[in-house]
């Protein structure tokens, strides 16, 4: 049962990062060759990812990280290890910046490029380059965390 919740929860937080570097890929903030694809299209596809890929991962990776440490047998960890509140934190984070505020500022991009502002958009994708590098630390301080076992 570990392996098979340690692989799961592998791959929840696989897919975090992916959709993150994509958002960088794409982002002609951070990627300013990036700039002849950022559109309107992509940004109402960021709020899908966000909807479809990052809160079914964040949710993926909350719960099995909790039955890593609650439902096997022997298992050496607690709730209140360092490396497991780490997790808890980086999931909580990343949940607000992905789904609250990054899918949030998704739409209004979407929305000024739907109006030809492209001065707004610009701005706003400042502001979501910000936010992304923000959830990438988070995820990678997480997973060096969690691989580390900080405190334990």
């Amino acid at each position: 049962m570990r392996d098979t919740l340690l692989t799961i929860h592998i791959l929840g937080a696989g897919v975090w990062i992916g959709t993150n570097v994509m958002g960088f890929i794409v982002n002609p903030q951070i990627n300013p060759a990036a700039r002849v694809i950022a559109s309107d299209h992509w940004h109402h596809t960021v709020v899908g990812f966000k909807r479809y890929l990052y809160m079914p991962a964040y949710l993926i990776v909350l719960i099995t990280g909790v039955l890593l440490v609650t439902a096997v047998d022997g298992s050496p960890y607690e709730m209140s290890d360092t490396f497991v509140l780490i997790g808890l934190i980086a999931i909580l984070a990343g949940a607000v910046l992905g789904e609250f505020y990054i899918a949030r500022q998704s739409r209004k991009v979407a929305a000024a490029y739907d109006a030809d502002d492209k001065r707004t958009a610009a701005s706003i994708e400042q502001k979501l380059a910000i936010a992304s590098l923000v959830d990438m630390a988070v995820i990678v301080v997480a997973m060096v965390a969690m691989v580390s076992t900080w405190g334990f």
